[in-house]
Protein backbone atom coordinates (compact mmCIF):
# COMPACT_ATOMS: atom_id res chain seq x y z
CA UNK A 1 0.00 0.00 0.00
CA UNK A 2 2.71 2.12 0.65
CA UNK A 3 4.68 1.88 -2.56
CA UNK A 4 0.97 2.76 -4.28
CA UNK A 5 0.99 5.34 -3.07
CA UNK A 6 4.54 6.74 -3.38
CA UNK A 7 3.47 6.12 -7.09
CA UNK A 8 0.86 7.93 -7.08
CA UNK A 9 2.32 11.23 -5.14
CA UNK A 10 5.45 10.87 -7.89
CA UNK A 11 2.02 11.54 -10.43
CA UNK A 12 2.72 7.88 -11.83
CA UNK A 13 -0.25 5.27 -12.15
CA UNK A 14 -0.06 2.35 -9.57
CA UNK A 15 -1.16 -1.29 -11.25
CA UNK A 16 -0.83 -4.30 -9.14
CA UNK A 17 1.38 -6.93 -10.55
CA UNK A 18 -1.47 -9.31 -10.46
CA UNK A 19 -3.51 -7.00 -12.48
CA UNK A 20 -0.80 -6.82 -15.34
CA UNK A 21 -0.53 -10.91 -15.33
CA UNK A 22 -3.95 -12.07 -14.97
CA UNK A 23 -5.81 -13.92 -17.32
CA UNK A 24 -8.60 -13.01 -19.10
CA UNK A 25 -11.39 -13.82 -16.60
CA UNK A 26 -9.50 -12.34 -13.90
CA UNK A 27 -8.87 -9.16 -15.51
CA UNK A 28 -11.16 -6.73 -15.61
CA UNK A 29 -10.22 -4.30 -18.32
CA UNK A 30 -10.29 -7.59 -20.67
CA UNK A 31 -13.78 -8.66 -19.57
CA UNK A 32 -14.89 -5.45 -20.34
CA UNK A 33 -14.69 -5.50 -23.96
CA UNK A 34 -17.23 -6.42 -26.01
CA UNK A 35 -16.74 -9.15 -28.85
CA UNK A 36 -16.05 -6.67 -31.41
CA UNK A 37 -13.34 -5.06 -29.04
CA UNK A 38 -11.83 -8.64 -29.23
CA UNK A 39 -12.38 -9.06 -32.47
CA UNK A 40 -10.43 -5.51 -33.55
CA UNK A 41 -7.90 -6.49 -30.78
CA UNK A 42 -7.01 -10.25 -32.66
CA UNK A 43 -7.18 -7.99 -35.63
CA UNK A 44 -4.17 -5.42 -34.17
CA UNK A 45 -2.44 -8.26 -32.68
CA UNK A 46 -1.92 -9.89 -36.33
CA UNK A 47 -0.81 -6.47 -37.44
CA UNK A 48 -3.82 -5.79 -40.02
CA UNK A 49 -4.97 -2.16 -40.93
CA UNK A 50 -8.21 -1.27 -39.73
CA UNK A 51 -9.58 -1.71 -43.34
CA UNK A 52 -8.56 -5.15 -43.16
CA UNK A 53 -10.30 -5.65 -40.07
CA UNK A 54 -13.67 -4.05 -41.47
CA UNK A 55 -13.52 -6.00 -44.29
CA UNK A 56 -12.78 -9.15 -42.18
CA UNK A 57 -16.33 -8.67 -40.14
CA UNK A 58 -18.10 -6.85 -42.87
CA UNK A 59 -17.78 -3.22 -40.72
CA UNK A 60 -17.19 0.56 -41.21
CA UNK A 61 -13.17 1.06 -41.53
CA UNK A 62 -14.46 4.19 -39.63
CA UNK A 63 -16.14 1.49 -36.85
CA UNK A 64 -12.88 -0.41 -36.54
CA UNK A 65 -11.16 2.89 -35.39
CA UNK A 66 -13.99 3.51 -33.27
CA UNK A 67 -13.35 0.02 -31.39
CA UNK A 68 -9.05 0.60 -31.90
CA UNK A 69 -10.05 4.10 -29.35
CA UNK A 70 -12.50 2.57 -26.78
CA UNK A 71 -10.26 -0.87 -26.52
CA UNK A 72 -7.02 1.34 -26.31
CA UNK A 73 -9.19 3.23 -23.20
CA UNK A 74 -10.22 -0.06 -21.37
CA UNK A 75 -6.97 -1.20 -21.35
CA UNK A 76 -4.81 1.77 -20.47
CA UNK A 77 -3.20 1.89 -23.88
CA UNK A 78 -1.79 4.66 -25.75
CA UNK A 79 -2.00 3.41 -29.07
CA UNK A 80 -3.30 0.33 -30.78
CA UNK A 81 0.39 -0.89 -31.18
CA UNK A 82 0.74 -0.77 -26.97
CA UNK A 83 -3.21 -2.89 -27.15
CA UNK A 84 -1.75 -5.45 -29.12
CA UNK A 85 1.39 -5.82 -26.79
CA UNK A 86 -0.35 -5.99 -23.83
CA UNK A 87 -2.45 -8.18 -25.86
CA UNK A 88 0.05 -10.42 -26.54
CA UNK A 89 1.77 -10.37 -23.23
CA UNK A 90 -1.17 -11.29 -20.97
CA UNK A 91 -2.02 -13.80 -23.75
CA UNK A 92 -5.67 -12.83 -24.79
CA UNK A 93 -4.97 -13.73 -28.60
Amino acid sequence: MTNAVKFMVMGETYVPVDFMTAKEADNPAVSHLTPRERQVLEGISKGKSNKEIALDHDIQEVTVKLHVKTLCRKMGAKNRTQAAMMARDQEMV
